[in-house]
């Protein structure tokens, strides 16, 4: 356990000089909750050291944005706590940043070290503050569904940005300020590709009416209207929370309103088509 050691301190230590590189330009930063030591042993860490490590490292990025010329920042397999462990994130009021690209942990891999279902933090804690220098936004979960309960993105925007990608996101059943549905529409006026893979959209309540694709596409149709590109790729469908699986597909939606939300995302894409040629 040792030499694991070691190359834990020795790695933590290297990213906590970075602001000692004033003309890096671009960090791509990958957590992992194991190691292969140099027997060839795969080494899995306790949750607390893993998250308290990772969460060293990012506050040295942050930090050295204050001094460098870094324009570009991918964070890959990032744990989400809680909103008040990335207050140093507030701190940086000028962010260089023109590309961010946010990859977190999914629920399903949240819930096997915390034994909750639905816990999970707000892609918000990481986003810099609301700046005109952002251009390009990824927030993704490629290892499966990624939803907060506690997401709070009303006081981000960003009026230069103009690519988004959301991956296996699940949007809120209902629309508000702190919504993913709300966040790209606060957009809109600079926002030229977006694209959406695998998201969904959450049923809190069975009893409750989901929140329909159909009304998504036709809403972002109406407002959107300076996209120049939609990727849609996987299924747009719904989710349901089940106490012992998670997230899991919800099956009751009728035919009548599945074709609708086909019909509603083909329509904005010849929207978007159309418009196009206009320019052209």
């Amino acid at each position: 356990m040792l030499e694991v050691a070691e190359l834990e301190e020795t790695l933590t230590e290297a990213f906590c000089t970075i602001d000692a590189l004033p003309r890096l330009e671009c960090v791509t930063a990958s957590f992992w909750p194991s190691f292969t030591s140099q027997s060839g042993k795969e080494i899995r860490e306790s949750p607390f050291w893993f998250t308290n490590r990772q969460l060293t490292v990012i506050h040295a990025i942050y930090h050295s944005m204050k001094t460098s010329r870094m324009t570009s920042l991918s964070l890959n397999n990032v744990v989400m706590m809680p909103p008040s462990r990335y207050d140093f994130v507030s701190t940086l009021t000028n962010s260089p940043l023109s590309h961010l690209s946010l990859s977190v942990v999914p629920n399903a891999d949240i819930s096997a070290w915390s034994g909750s279902k639905d816990i999970n933090g707000s892609l918000g804690a990481l986003l810099p503050l609301s700046n005109p220098t952002l251009k390009s936004l990824e927030l993704r979960s490629p290892q499966g569904p990624y939803h907060s309960l506690d997401t709070q993105l009303s006081s981000f925007h960003y009026p230069s940005l103009e690519s988004l990608v959301l991956e296996n996101t699940i949007f809120d059943q209902t629309p508000s300020p702190n919504g993913v549905e709300e966040f790209v529409l606060r957009q809109k006026n600079t926002l030229r590709h977006l694209e959406l893979r695998s998201c969904a959209s959450y049923v809190a309540s069975p009893s409750v009416d989901a929140r329909l694709w159909s009304s998504i596409w036709q809403r972002w149709a109406a407002e959107l209207t300076n996209l120049k590109e939609l990727v849609v790729d996987g299924d747009s469908g719904y989710v349901v929370l089940d106490a012992d699986w998670g997230y899991v597909a919800y099956k009751p939606i009728s035919t009548i309103a599945a074709e609708s939300d086909l019909s509603s995302l083909r329509v904005f894409r010849d929207a978007i088509a159309s418009a196009c040629k206009v320019v052209a």
